[in-house]
């Protein structure tokens, strides 16, 4: 007996057996955090949950591809002066603030 054939066959565990061959028709992702987001503030809290948040809801200036390499997301680029310690970033076409500029 296959173990796809034998999952589906025991009631008890028929609920939780593996999807391993979903139809097309199955396209929604669900995502269930592990805690309550009580501050949706990523700056004032390192928690996992508010960090998730804030990348599925506010773009960033950098982002990581698969590589874990930074790559532009709202920068079109960036300066570095002389001495280092002075930052330009270059936002990219089509962004404004919340005040519209």
């Amino acid at each position: 007996m296959r173990r796809r054939t034998l999952l589906g066959t025991l009631p008890a565990i028929a609920l939780a057996r593996p999807a391993v061959a979903q139809g097309t028709a199955a396209r929604t992702l669900r995502f269930v955090p592990q805690a309550n987001l009580t501050s949706p503030d990523p700056i004032w809290t390192t928690a996992n949950v508010t960090r998730n948040h804030a990348y599925m809801v506010w773009d960033t200036l950098y982002g990581v591809d698969a590589a874990l390499q930074p790559q532009p997301q709202m920068c079109a680029g960036h300066e570095v002066s002389a001495d280092q310690l002075t930052w330009r970033f270059t936002l990219r076409d089509g962004l404004l603030f919340h005040d519209g500029t």
